[in-house]
């Protein structure tokens, strides 16, 4: 006959809950939601301030395109595993639609950040080709107010996630 009892019901029952219920995120999370913030202000940037100080907004716009597509590679695989992991666990409707709705808008900065870059990488191959303006001010409408919701609600799924 053993005697011993596995460590796992060893423990008193708050402390098996305390480390179920963890819920913090990741370094990489973390690194992403710097990276998003750090590409939200460079567009608040470019969008509201670069036309009076443009010599600098040259500058932020190379850093923004460049960190975009950083931010785009480094996101989609992150995306598709917590897609697949994210909402099959989640218990709670409010949060779960907040997700997807949130999942949507990152969808659509990204695609309308990489619509909106076309046109300068194609110069950079030799070709010249623009958007025509309504397009583009469509996209530059969606890009910047949709990166902004985005924001808003990653700070409400951030305090859902710990509530």
């Amino acid at each position: 006959m053993n005697t011993t009892t596995p460590l796992i019901t060893a423990l008193p029952e708050p402390s098996r809950q305390k480390t179920a219920a963890r819920k913090g995120g990741s370094v990489y999370t973390a690194i992403l939601t710097a990276c998003f913030t750090l590409l939200l202000f460079s567009g608040l940037y470019l969008e509201f301030f670069a036309a009076h100080h443009w010599n600098a907004g040259k500058l932020v716009l190379a850093g923004h395109l460049l960190g975009g597509v950083f931010f785009t590679l480094a996101l989609t695989p992150w995306l598709v595993s917590h897609v697949r992991s994210g909402p099959i666990r989640s218990h709670r409707r409010l949060f779960t639609l907040l997700g997807w709705l949130l999942l949507g808008q990152y969808l659509t900065v990204i695609a309308t950040g990489l619509l909106m870059a076309l046109p300068p990488a194609l110069y950079l191959l030799g070709h010249i080709w623009f958007w025509r303006f309504e397009t583009t001010f469509l996209l530059t409408f969606l890009h910047l107010w949709l990166s902004i919701a985005a924001a808003l609600g990653l700070l409400v799924h951030l305090i859902l996630r710990h509530w």
